[in-house]
């Protein structure tokens, strides 16, 4: 399944709704949550529709059988993740990072980070300069803890495009400089787990406005997925939403007016414009 949030360009200010995309096609299935179990205090960790999920699918691919389609250019796309708990960002992951023990670790990104194509990048501090880095997301679905890298990915439900935005470092933390608002794009789509047979066959093509900024297969990872998360598990609980991040090849500036393009195949196409933030500080 290729699982979508979006609002409808007539119709902005309504509530998100969720959908099963086809190419360039969306259904939405957003009845199918009224089969989440009601939410009493105190909340459990992680995102309920992630955690549901496996419940939720045939109905959700019951309801694309009669929905209308509705063109992908009459949808403003969210996240197809619309509580992560946390972004665990892998840190010096590819082979010529030349880390001493194959990858440095990882990185923090705050949770309200998270954004879809549809908001675009904003950037709030148009006097620093912005990095674009195009990764793989990997989606937790069930929670998780010491996991081996053998069933690591049994615990995942699924992935997508990302663009890990941050801000260039001087003397902040890099918490901090990947933290900005709409830092942490996700998209289109969230495409379940069967249907990828192996994350770190694929591959990626990112380009900004017409320049090709980077193409690379994931196999160059030196922390594969499996490998991603069960380290990420070694340290801390993963739980249903989570976003375990594949760290970057490709880094450089963007500004505002740039458009990043961001194509993984079997995984879609993710189309993000770099826009002035209205709460933009001055320079």
């Amino acid at each position: 399944m290729h699982i979508c949030r979006f609002t409808l360009n007539a119709d902005p200010a309504a509530s998100p709704r969720l959908g099963l995309m086809d190419g360039e096609i969306v259904r939405d299935v957003t009845a199918a949550t009224d089969l989440l179990p009601p939410l009493r205090w105190p909340l459990a960790p992680g995102d309920q529709l992630i955690a549901n999920l496996a419940m939720l699918r045939p109905r959700m691919a019951e309801l694309a059988q009669d929905a209308a389609p509705i063109a992908r250019g009459d949808v403003t796309l969210l996240s197809p993740v619309a509580n992560p708990g946390k972004f665990v960002c892998g840190a010096g992951n590819w082979a010529h990072h030349g880390a001493p023990l194959g990858m440095m670790g990882f990185m923090g990104k705050a949770a309200s980070a998270n954004a879809g194509e549809g908001g675009g990048v904003q950037i709030a501090w148009p006097d620093r300069v912005t990095l674009h880095e195009p990764e793989l997301a990997i989606i937790i679905g069930m929670t998780c803890r010491n996991v081996g890298e053998g069933e690591a990915l049994d615990y995942v439900a699924g992935y997508a495009c990302a663009l890990d935005t941050t801000m260039q470092r001087d003397r902040e933390d890099y918490a901090f400089c990947k933290s900005f608002d709409t830092f942490g794009t996700l998209g289109p789509c969230l495409v379940t787990a069967d249907e990828i047979a192996d994350p770190g066959a694929l591959a990626y093509t990112f380009l900004v406005n017409d320049d090709l900024r980077g193409q690379r297969s994931f196999a160059d990872l030196t922390g594969s997925p499996a490998q991603l998360v069960a380290f990420a598990s070694t340290a801390m609980t993963l739980h249903p939403g989570d976003i375990v991040l594949s760290g970057a090849a490709d880094v450089g500036p963007v500004a505002v007016g740039d458009v990043m393009r961001l194509e993984i195949a079997g995984l879609g196409r993710l189309v993000v414009p770099v826009q002035l933030s209205p709460a933009a500080r001055a320079g």
